[in-house]
Formats: structure tokens, sequence, C-alpha cells
């Protein structure tokens, strides 16, 4: 029987400044796509700025506040920390995108410019920002997070027609000013379709020319932000005649987290490596032009940062992971994700100079043979022998060649009958589901009457304060100590056994909550969550049940013995699916 030698990692030291790595390095050419967070505006040293390089980090994305640019109404200073930062950016051939914000104190009393004396200032200070830093400035992004907590005053009243009255004069005069100029929009703090439709319905494409999301995922990993990412570009299609439009993540990170309770994910620094490779090929997968990491260094008390916050300015495994996925991209474009088990990606990527490389990591660990490969490396710039046997786990490889041997997708054996999430209705009954909620611990159905559309979400309500169901979450009320459960319910249409899977996870404030299923007005089960003592925070089920038309499967949250509904917000997804025949 032929011996397979393994891959063996060779540790490259890797430092700041001098990052040394095994495979040959790709041509210093530019490539934008990977950017970092800085906050010199803020008042970091411009000092920092030695650390990103084309090899590390070759864009950031930082700001020129409209306060300290304009301090007295018509007149645009630019002091000298702003002067610093932006010329040490220069001499180090750095363009950065630059945020347009926030409000002046001199305008609409000092809150989010909503007069047309307001706007046409914001606009004023734009076009100052282009004019005094000419082309070193070649994007500029209108406001931050306006869908969130950097809008308020009368301007929060309608945040996307405000938005949006906004962007179109600030676009014309930037444009005027500098035809060449980008102008990203949005910002939007996670990527809140309803907010979206709004400015897309508006006619805000056609006052953009790339969309700004910050996609974060706190308390989970990376996979699934491809996912995001297209339904938002689906929406951009159907509001731009079935044509794409650039996508920017213009922040995103993890911070570095103990585990709170059972099944609430722990963050250590190899971790947040690890994340970072995997969000970033992810995310170019799916077509987004720019990736901003936030943040360059652990600053006040976040832990987010590439690089520790110390007097030796230590790089962490994010740092190096950041450097090793550049040099092994830089220029390379996206080809295809290879159809592959669930929890196995790998994604090709074709380089300038023709060579195929892909990114690979697996959910669960395995040993596979392969054939056709000429280099692998790690995210810590660790280089193997190209031998034919690959150890995957969740930590990605960078393997080089034509690569035979990967495991093919298996064969369907279910036939999808429901999905909570994807199956989400705005009509009572829709797809087989109903949303409503049980009054008391009585099992009695009660339909919740009102469907509603926020700049955040799109949610079924009733009368009961916070009593909430969404696509992808249930949120429970009460009546004085009278707990009432949100329920969403599916009324099978097929006869015969069907698999039920998939899980409810609640966070870890509050004093938890408790889940259950029923099947016919029968628990199937109830389990409580979160609220400390060493509960989990996540339950999941997958079991077997013979439906018939018109059984009636109950998922409930409910807000647990105390009847507290404080924190109670809990994810719930569930899939229902019948053997293939």
């Amino acid at each position: 029987m032929k011996s397979r030698a393994k891959f063996l990692l060779t540790a490259v030291p890797a430092a700041i400044g001098v990052l040394s790595f095994a495979a040959p390095v790709s041509p210093a050419v530019e490539d934008q796509r990977f950017g970092v967070m800085t906050h010199f505006a803020q008042g970091w040293d411009a000092s920092w700025i030695s650390l990103i390089t084309q090899d590390a980090v070759p864009d950031v994305r930082d700001e020129l506040y409209w306060q300290t640019v304009e301090p007295q109404k018509g007149q645009f200073v630019f002091p000298g920390q702003y002067e610093r930062y932006m010329t040490e950016l220069k001499k180090n051939n750095i363009s950065p995108l630059i945020i347009l914000s926030f409000e002046n104190n001199n305008y609409d009393g000092g809150e989010t410019p909503y007069t047309e004396e307001g706007i046409a200032a914001y606009a004023r200070y734009a076009v100052e920002v282009l004019r005094h830093y000419g082309k070193q400035i070649k994007a500029v992004e209108i406001w931050n997070e306006y869908n969130g907590t950097f809008c308020k005053g009368p301007a929060a009243k309608d945040r996307a027609v405000t938005y949006l009255r906004m962007l179109r004069v600030a676009y014309a005069a930037l444009k005027h000013e500098r035809p060449d100029v980008i102008v990203v929009a949005g910002a939007t703090s996670g990527i809140p379709v309803p907010y979206w439709e709004k400015l897309l319905a508006g006619g805000g494409l056609a006052s953009m020319d790339a969309l700004a999301v910050h996609p974060y995922r706190y308390e989970l990993p990376p996979e699934g932000l491809e996912v995001d990412i297209a339904n938002l570009q689906n929406l951009v299609r159907k509001y731009n005649g079935g044509k794409p439009k650039p996508i920017w993540v213009t922040e995103i990170g993890w911070d570095t987290k103990a585990s709170l309770a059972p099944g609430d994910l722990a963050i250590d620094n190899m971790i947040q490596a690890k994340f970072l490779v995997r969000a970033y090929a992810l995310l170019l997968s799916a077509d987004v032009k720019r990736v901003y990491w936030y943040l360059l260094h652990d600053d006040n008390g976040l832990k987010m940062g590439l690089i520790r916050d110390d007097v030796k300015r230590s790089p962490k495994p994010a740092y190096v992971a950041m450097a090793t996925m550049i040099q092994q991209l830089r220029g390379a474009s996206f080809i295809r994700r290879e159809a592959t088990p669930s929890y196995l990606y790998s994604l090709v990527f074709a380089r300038p100079s023709g060579d195929m490389v892909r990114v690979i990591w697996s959910l669960k660990p395995f040993v596979v043979a392969v054939k056709g490969v000429t280099a692998v490396v790690d995210i810590q710039g660790n280089a193997a022998a190209a031998t034919d046997v690959l150890n995957l786990n969740d930590s990605p490889l960078f393997v080089t060649g034509s690569l035979i041997g990967l495991p093919a997708a298996s064969l369907a054996t279910e036939t999808l009958l429901a999905d909570s999430n994807l199956d989400f209705s705005t009509n009572q009954g829709g797809n087989g589901w109903s949303y409503g909620a049980f009054i008391g611990n009585s099992c009695a159905f009660s339909l919740l009457p009102t469907y509603k559309i926020t700049d955040w979400t799109q949610a079924w309500t009733g009368k009961y304060p916070f009593l909430a169901l969404t696509a992808s979450e249930q949120h429970p009320s009460s009546e004085g100590q009278m707990p009432i459960p949100a329920v969403r319910r599916w009324v099978s249409n097929y006869t015969g056994p069907v698999r039920i899977a998939g899980q409810f996870r609640c966070g870890t404030q509050g004093d938890g909550v408790g889940v259950s299923i029923f099947v016919d007005g029968q628990r199937k089960f109830r389990q409580l969550l979160g609220g400390g003592s060493g509960r989990p925070i996540v339950q999941t089920f997958d079991f077997i049940q013979t439906v018939h038309r018109g059984t009636q499967l109950d998922f409930s949250v409910d807000p647990g013995p105390t009847a507290n509904i404080d924190y109670d917000a809990t994810a719930v997804h569930v899939t229902i699916s019948k053997e293939a025949r």
C-alpha cells in the first residue's frame, strides 16, 4: 500500500515591516480590495501609517470631520492633525477612502442636516475637502451608518428620505467638481433590506457609484456573508434594469471575547485571524469590490485590531493573516466555488500569472487525498511540501495548482418542503406559514394583525409590547405575569414522514427564554435557554415526524419562567423536508 506523506507546515517568521512568505511573492501591484479602518482623524499618531503597506494593508478608510473643517460658517480650515496624517498617507502612495461626516453646529442646530441650507452646506464641505487634497482622494463615502445611531434630530423621522435628499445634492456637487471621484453611499449598519429598498426605490442608484454596507456578524462566524451580499445585489438588479452595481464592505470585523454561555461563540486571536481570511474570501466570491477590516489596531477597549496597541505595536495573528492573504490573492480574480459538501469551502481564484489558487477550509476536520498541488500556505505564511494529502479544518489554506480529489457535493436525499427564513411572507398563511402568539399557557393560536416595515426590518406585530416575528427572529411578550409566546406556525400540505431540523438561539443577556415545538397542539419539547446558571443559548433539533395535510407545527418562544421580556429576541430557523422518492 502506497504511503502518503502529509503536508508538513514549516513556520516562516513574519514581523511588522518585514514579512516573509514561503510561496513566490506576487507582483507588488496595487489591489485596493484589501483595506483597513483607521482613526487618524480621532487623534491616532500618524506614525502608525508606516505599518500600512502594499504587502500588509494597502488601503485605509478614515474621516475629515465637517465640524473641524468648517468651524465657522463659510470658513474652511484643515488642522495640523489632518494635514500630518494625509501627508503621511500620500508619502506612502495611499489614497484613503474618506467618510464625509458628521453634523455641524453652524447648521440645523447641530443636528443631522435636513434643511435645504444644511444639505447645501454639507455638499460645499464635501467639495472643499476634494479641492484641498486634490487627486489624493479618489473615493468618498456619504456619511456613516445613517440608518443607525449617527442620524439625529428631524432627519431621523424618515432616514431614507432625508438621506436621499442629502445624497443627491452632495453627489451632484462632487461630480461637478471631480467627475472621476467615486461616491460611495449607504454605509449602513448591517444590510437592512427595507431601508435599502427605500433608497433604491427612491432613485438612489443614480446618485451613487457604489453601495457600502457593514455586515458585522459579532456572534456568528463568517459563513453566510456571501448570501447576504447576493440578496442585496438581487435588490439592486430589481431597481437597476437587471444590472449589478459595485458593493463595498467598508466595515467588518470580530472582537476577541470569551464564551459567556454554552453555545456562545468564543473568539481568540487565532479565531479572529481565521474569520478574517474566511470573510474576505467569501466577500470576494460575492463580487464585493473592497473590504475594510475594523480596525488597524486595538483601540478604546476594542480588541478588533490587526495590531496590539502596546509599546512594541505587536502584530496579532490577524495582521499576518491579512498580509498572507494579500500576498496570495493580490490581483487574483474569483472564478468559482467548487461543488463540495456544505461544510467544505473551496473558492477558486486565478492569479494574473494564470496560476489557480484556492482558499480552502472545512467546518468539519478531515483528511483528503489530492493530486495536482504545487504549493500550500497557511494563513500565518507557513509553507508545506506539495505532497498528496491535505489536512483540512476551519483554518483556511491557500492551495496552488490544479487540485484534483476534493469530495463532491452529496446528492440530495431529501426534498425541501419549507424554510422558515426563505419562506417569510407578508401574508398570513403565505408559503404555509402563519405568525402569531399563544395567550398565557394555552395553545390557542392568535394571528398577529399588523405587518410592519421599518428602516431595519419587516415584522409581524400585535398589541403586546415588543411582540414581533421577523424572517429570522421571534420576540415574546407578557401581560403582567402572563407570558405571551411568539409563535410561527407551519401547516402541512403533505402526508408522510418529514424531517424537522433547525435551531433556536438567544443572547447571553437577560433572564433567558423558553423554546418549544408543538405538533397539533401537543408539546414535543420545551427547553430554557440563556439567563445564566450554565444554561445554553442554543437549542438545535432534528427529528422525524409523520404529518398529514393540515398538521400544525408550532415553533414557540416564550419569555421564560419570570415573564421578563428584556433581551428576549431569539433567532429561529426551521427546515422541513421529505425523503426523495
